[in-house]
């Protein structure tokens, strides 16, 4: 299991121009945001299920959190324009995590922010957490999902590993 943050530094080194991963301020749902913040958010959110579905184990050590605009790692969104700064440092990452993370940023990099929120919102884990009003009360168990998350990523794997040849 990787770290969430380099994880993070991983995805944010991919985008080379900064178009995905950018500082652009964007209200949503009553909070004001970096949308390359929730962007990469996203990213992690989707790379943690679906590896969870593909390998049933856990991709990060990341926490998420059932937030208004979909799950949130709050150590890296809280962190997010230090990362962005720091970019090209040494990262923990084995070949294949790269190979996965590399998928689920070319699976998404053309998606916009209003689509990778919708896809967070159709998680079940973060549909029971999100009315929640205290933040220990939000924490998303991925783990307990993992039965659901082989059926709902499925045709995603296969993408996925189409990309890859």
């Amino acid at each position: 299991m990787i770290k969430g943050m380099d994880a993070a530094k991983f995805l944010l080194n991919l985008d080379d121009s900064r178009k995905i991963f950018n500082k652009e301020l964007r209200t949503q749902n009553g909070r004001t945001f970096y949308e390359g913040n929730a962007r990469l958010n996203k990213y992690m959110h989707l790379a943690q299920n679906i590896y969870i579905a593909k390998y049933g184990v856990p991709l990060m050590d990341c926490i998420f959190y059932a937030y208004d605009n979909g799950a949130v790692a709050p150590q890296v969104q809280e962190n997010y324009s230090i990362l962005w700064e720091q970019r090209n440092q040494d990262i923990s990452i084995s070949e294949e995590e790269k190979v996965f993370l590399t998928s689920i940023f070319n699976a998404f990099q053309n998606a916009s922010l209003d689509e990778l929120i919708e896809l967070s919102h159709e998680d079940s884990e973060w549909m029971e957490k999100h009315s929640h009003y205290r933040k220990e009360e939000q924490q998303m168990d991925s783990m307990s999902r993992k039965e659901e998350y082989k059926k709902q990523y499925a045709d995603m794997i296969k993408v996925l590993e189409r990309m890859k040849g």
